[in-house]
């Protein structure tokens, strides 16, 4: 089941490079106001349940932000 994770991570990535940048223009003030955050919040509630049942932790836009930082 990681071989599927490992493929959602790919577009996880992506998808929270596009965020990340957005986040960092401060633009916004609030994670939705971002137009990436839509499709990464998608991502990320598909894949931790997944994570979820393999046992890894889960992945929260806050977590991974603080991670960047």
């Amino acid at each position: 089941m990681d071989h599927l994770i490992d493929n959602f991570d790919i577009y996880i990535d992506s998808s929270f490079n596009d965020f990340y940048q957005e986040w960092k223009s401060g633009q916004y003030k609030k994670f939705s106001e971002c137009p990436s955050y839509y499709e990464l919040k998608t991502l990320l509630d598909s894949v931790n349940p997944l994570r979820k049942y393999i046992g890894w932790e889960r992945l929260s836009i806050k977590d991974m932000l603080d991670y960047r930082e």
